[in-house]
């Protein structure tokens, strides 16, 4: 059954992928999801998180809420992030952004951001953490926990365990075509 709605999750990214809207939304729900986007770039969303991009990502922009790492390609054009409290600018880079109503937070792993929220602008370099509260208005930077990278590896275990799983199913498919295939050759040889 497990099989079955992870396979149906994989349907449903190549459906919204296949579909004419110019946008393109992605939630994880209760799972975790990997999205390669258009540029080559590549986001992890973390359970009930989600983005919205365009499918041409002709500007490389992507709306995000819950928590997604992104692991960005360089490019011509800036990479960026929007969340409702503010946005994420970069050219190339890993940092991951969690979001919510009330909280925006930033970590670098690689490079260089910008957190743009209102009037504050702030660069958040590597190994280091910002931190943004509505009701404080005030952004403030921190050494990085990098917790992310325990949910990361998780995600990391599930499609490992998925791959074996797909591995398992295509070898029965693959004996049961061949019983298939002998059978049909043996109805034809008695034709």
């Amino acid at each position: 059954m497990k099989e079955i709605s992870k396979l149906l999750v994989i349907i449903t990214i190549l459906v919204l992928f296949s579909c004419s809207d110019s946008n393109i939304n992605i939630s994880s729900k209760d799972n975790f999801e990997i999205v390669e986007l258009p540029d080559g770039s590549v986001a992890y969303l973390n359970n009930n998180s989600s983005i919205e991009f365009d499918r041409n990502f002709n500007q490389r922009i992507v709306k995000q809420d819950g928590e997604v790492f992104f692991d960005v390609r360089k490019g011509e054009s800036p990479f960026i992030v929007k969340t409702e409290l503010g946005e994420i600018r970069v050219l190339g880079t890993k940092f991951n952004v969690r979001s919510d109503n009330n909280e925006l937070e930033v970590e670098v792993q690689e490079g260089t951001v910008e957190l743009k929220i209102n009037k504050f602008i702030k660069k958040v370099k590597r190994g280091q953490k910002a931190f943004f509260k509505e009701s404080k208005a005030t952004v403030k930077i921190y050494k990085a926990e990098f917790k992310h990278k325990s949910w990361i590896k998780d995600l990391n275990k599930e499609f490992k365990k998925f791959g074996k799983e797909m591995n398992k199913s295509f070898k029965h498919i693959g004996k049961e075509s061949k019983k298939i295939g002998i059978e049909i050759g043996n109805i034809v040889n008695e034709m």
